[in-house]
């Protein structure tokens, strides 16, 4: 127990506004639940979502002796800020890459772990490899998935203010052989509302917690590196990379802080992009420009394309969301 609140502690001392630890074990509900899904062909062109699918659900396929995950969400929300007549940036790459960010934050806490505990061995995973990081998070008890299909961290109920809630959440995820006592999942619900629902734009939200990449814009824009049909195209909007709209409508996430990690401050030129300067851009420009962010991960022409259709879009007055 002592080594777990020493571990929690130094993962709010490096930014983390949630700790929570769940069991090494196999998930078959949600394995089966990503199964239906599959079917259903949500995943779009994610190809690499219909491999090795086990390992997904199962942390000692990727550790084998592994007893405990354990899962941090990080804040790194920013104030919206969209302006119809400008390409629209995801919140969360309007930063530092979070890949990078996070990986750093929890190799520090790997290292913790090691002082406190020895001679263990720990896998670190964000959003890079084949494991769902939103199924352990539940069963962490950092939140609960929303009918958005994002992990929601709930309100405190003792009336304490918490030092972070709603969904604007990145997640990491630690896999060790070290046993740590597991927490138990945290109540909530979205109740009646439905917000998200009827918000979406394109109406990728199918069922409670289940998104149809297809017509999610997140994906037509981040994912896909083939052509956007024309309606998801047209009720994008002014959506150049990335989409917040079933988040910001959400109740959960009123009267949330902008995150406090100096490396999640938005890039001005980011926040109001200038779409001429982006259109222009070279490949060449475009790799450097983007080097630290989470759009260089992703192709050159796959960003051509997007502003192409932003500024066809925005000369047509189709970018009220």
């Amino acid at each position: 127990m002592a080594i777990k609140q020493a571990l929690e502690k130094e993962a709010l001392s490096l930014g983390f506004a949630a700790f929570g630890v769940a069991p090494a074990e196999y998930n078959p509900a949600p394995h089966n639940s990503h199964l239906r899904w599959l079917d259903k062909d949500y995943q779009g062109t994610m190809g690499y979502l219909e491999r090795g699918v086990r390992r997904r659900f199962d942390p000692r396929v990727h550790l084998p002796g592994a007893r405990s995950v354990i899962v941090c969400a990080h804040p790194y929300y920013s104030e919206p800020q969209n302006d119809p007549t400008r390409p629209y940036v995801s919140i969360y790459a309007r930063g530092e890459n979070y890949h990078t960010v996070l990986n750093d934050k929890l190799e520090a806490l790997g290292r913790k772990m090691r002082e406190l505990a020895g001679d263990i061995f720990y896998k670190i995973f964000v959003d890079s490899s084949p494991i769902s990081e939103k199924t352990f998070a539940v069963k962490a008890g950092i939140g609960f998935i929303g009918r958005n299909g994002m992990v929601i961290i709930p309100r405190k109920r003792d009336g304490k203010k918490p030092q972070s809630h709603g969904s604007f959440h990145f997640l990491g995820l630690i896999i060790t052989d070290l046993e740590l006592e597991p927490d138990s999942p945290r109540e909530g619900t979205c109740g009646q509302c439905r917000k998200c629902i009827e918000t979406c734009p394109t109406e990728a939200i199918v069922d409670d917690g289940v998104v149809d990449a297809n017509r999610c814009i997140s994906y037509q824009t981040t994912q896909n590196k083939g052509r956007i049909p024309d309606d998801i195209a047209r009720a994008s909007g002014n959506m150049i990379f990335g989409c917040d709209i079933c988040q910001i409508v959400c109740p959960y996430n009123s009267g949330i802080s902008a995150a406090a990690e100096p490396r999640f401050f938005p890039d001005p030129d980011l926040v109001r992009a200038d779409l001429t300067r982006l259109l222009e851009m070279t490949a060449a420009e475009f790799a450097s420009r983007f080097e630290k962010s989470s759009i260089g991960e992703f192709k050159y022409e796959m960003f051509r394309r997007n502003a192409g259709i932003v500024n066809e879009n925005i000369k047509s007055g189709k970018t009220e969301h």
